[in-house]
């Protein structure tokens, strides 16, 4: 079988193209984006021939069914034009990355041309492709802690994700990605719904962009981090193997915000983030301060001086048609990026930490019990993984359990719990 990505970044090629590409009997047989450095990357990486490869969507389409599957892996505002197209050439499986839209219609017209014309969209909430949150539904579904009551779920960000995908990145201004409950927290929701196993009728959001702001700026500091346009500090700033000379933030070497103790030191936090802040994958550090030094480089960006507008912390409150209630709370505040979850129950209770490997069950009346969860590699604890075996195995025609599948019908319930949680938040 065979499979087309449309949008070659860091999701669709590096993530999606790499896993399938791997997969024994598929083939990537197509590929197209708008940046030509990317498509061609792709297209000597998969081997895809030259008349497969795009730079233009309109080509792409214009083209017909080109594989058994579609990928669609691009920006956010892009999806339902792309998904409108997908459907028009005759694509019957499409794997979409989440979220669906930043508009409820768009969603909500997915959902019913899909189901209008047959296809089947898997959307990428891969955390219900995990071992962790399918034990955490088997728990619930074997009836252990009874008729679930409360859940309280807390998304950490991690400060160093925030600051490079919410505050500098793409996704840092509602008007050119989406609001952070969709662009982040869909995942969330998609949980929240699927462990409650009801519609939700309430919900109430509260939330602020509290912290990353040009008044909580530290006295002085420049609004670059390297070459910066005031607060120089001449002297010389020692990184490793280089030295950097000339204009630096005179917090550069305190700030944990800033690209040497995010980006460019020996044990900064993450070095996913160098293929968005420096343009490749494993870059030395000389080529990441000249990165940086860039002024049109938006990675270089002071944290306090962005165009950033997303919330940097927001509560969400729900109950369910069941009459269980949810709390939900997203924070950029956390040294480590990891979601902990409390399910009570009539029965018992359920909690955990997804970075753990384990959930501790307590049965009223009987003993603690620590469930090791298996599973767990590769990203987002192996949901990548997880939701591209789901996606070969659809194409393949083989019957999976729909409980254990994010169809758009069903993100459209999680997508629309979100847009409900949005206007109730900003009375």
């Amino acid at each position: 079988m065979n499979i087309a990505i449309l949008g070659a970044g860091a999701r669709g090629a590096n993530v999606y193209g790499n896993i399938f590409s791997r997969m024994s009997g598929v083939e990537i047989s197509a590929v197209c984006d708008t940046d030509g450095t990317k498509a061609n990357n792709a297209k000597r990486q998969f081997n895809v021939p030259e008349n497969a490869c795009f730079l233009d969507e309109d080509n792409f389409f214009a083209a017909g069914r080109l594989a058994d599957g579609l990928v669609i892996a691009t920006m956010d505002q892009d999806h339902y034009r792309q998904v409108m197209k997908a459907l028009d050439a005759g694509y019957k499986k499409i794997l979409l990355e989440k979220p669906v839209s930043n508009s409820r219609s768009e969603v909500n017209e997915i959902a019913r041309r899909a189901k209008e014309s047959g296809t089947d969209i898997l959307v990428c909430h891969v955390l219900r492709y995990t071992a962790f949150y399918q034990t955490v539904k088997n728990v619930i579904r074997g009836g252990a802690i009874g008729d679930v009551t409360v859940i309280n779920h807390q998304e950490n960000v991690g400060y160093w994700h925030f600051a490079h995908s919410f505050t500098r990145g793409n996704w840092r201004n509602e008007e050119t990605s989406a609001p952070i409950l969709l662009a982040k927290t869909c995942h969330d929701f998609d949980l929240l719904y699927w462990f409650a196993d009801s519609k939700c009728t309430e919900i109430k959001s509260f939330a602020a962009l509290s912290h990353f702001r040009s008044e909580n700026a530290p006295e002085g500091c420049a609004k670059r981090c390297l070459n910066s346009d005031a607060a120089y500090r001449k002297s010389l700033i020692g990184l490793g193997p280089v030295r950097i000379t000339g204009g630096a933030c005179k917090y550069i070497d305190v700030c944990p915000f800033g690209v040497k103790k995010l980006y460019i030191d020996k044990n900064a936090p993450f070095n996913w983030g160098d293929l968005h802040a420096v343009g490749k994958n494993h870059p030395t550090v000389s080529e990441k301060v000249d990165a940086f030094k860039n002024p049109q480089n938006p990675y270089g960006r002071c944290v306090y001086f962005c165009d950033n507008d997303v919330y940097d912390h927001q509560s969400v409150v729900m109950k369910f048609a069941s009459g269980a209630t949810a709390s939900l709370t997203l924070t950029a505040f956390s040294k480590d990026c990891y979601r902990r979850i409390h399910i009570t129950g009539s029965k018992g209770e359920l909690f955990g930490n997804d970075n753990q490997g384990f959930l501790t069950l307590n049965v009223f009346g009987g003993k603690t019990k620590k469930i090791r969860v298996g599973g767990g590699l590769g990203g987002h604890l192996g949901g990548d993984n997880g939701i591209c075996d789901t996606f070969v195995k659809l194409l393949s025609g083989e019957k999976i359990h729909s409980d254990f599948l994010t169809t758009i019908d069903v993100t459209a319930e999680s997508h629309n719990m979100i847009f409900d949680a949005e206007e109730t938040g900003r009375s």
